[in-house]
């Protein structure tokens, strides 16, 4: 198999904490922000996509709002402001006929097509060697990555593969649960805390994927 820049990418991702096609997607889409609030602002393209989108939705709108880029906001916020403002008007003008401001989100948009690729991309490589050898020692995937992964894999034998992968590491942190609530109670407290320290944090991205993927 040929190995390109992405697979690379994909294998680095496996060493990362969590789910990788969730630190890939996270990982992309604050590259994507940075280049709109840094570099595309002013691309007339760029504004009038926004436009026609009606902007973000509210999870990526506060995410852009952590850039604390003032300027860069208040220009694409005039913008959208004056777009929904017309509308508005139009609604009046129809006298209360229906129009349509539905929020179509091009974060959202590109974030998806960025979780599509990188779940065909993973089916393609999880059985090259290395790749899985990686996964096997990773967090592997959160629950809503891996039934997508599921549905989209067309191979039987790779599906029945990451089945028993993802069932031992629900097992193991099963475990890592039990043993941070064991050490909960003050006869067993004095122990310490290994890895299950955080085993709880671990257990929520496991079902639900890591914070503002979805």
């Amino acid at each position: 198999m040929e190995k390109h820049q992405i697979y690379f990418e994909l294998l680095d991702a496996l060493k990362e904490r969590g789910c990788p096609i969730c630190f890939l997607i996270n990982s992309r889409v604050h590259k994507l922000m940075e280049n709109l609030l840094y570099e595309n602002v002013n691309d007339i393209e760029i504004r009038k996509k926004i436009k026609e989108s009606l902007g973000f939705c509210n999870l990526h709108s506060w995410q852009l709002k952590k850039f604390a880029d003032g300027l860069g906001l208040s220009i694409i916020y005039e913008d959208l402001l004056n777009v929904i403002k017309n509308k508005i008007k139009e609604f009046l003008g129809k006298k209360g006929k229906k129009v349509e401001i539905g929020l179509n989100c091009l974060i959202c948009r590109e974030a998806k097509n960025i979780e599509r690729r990188f779940i065909s991309l993973f089916i393609e490589y999880f059985n090259d060697i290395e790749f899985k050898n990686n996964f096997k020692s990773s967090f592997g995937l959160c629950l809503p990555h891996f039934i997508s992964v599921i549905k989209s894999c067309k191979d039987k034998n790779v599906i029945v593969e990451l089945y028993r992968i993802e069932t031992e590491k629900i097992e193991l942190l099963r475990h890592e649960l039990n043993e941070f609530q064991r050490k909960q109670d003050y006869r067993f407290s004095a122990e310490g805390y290994g890895k299950e320290k955080d085993s709880w944090i671990r257990a929520i991205e496991k079902l639900t994927g890591k914070e503002g993927v979805f």
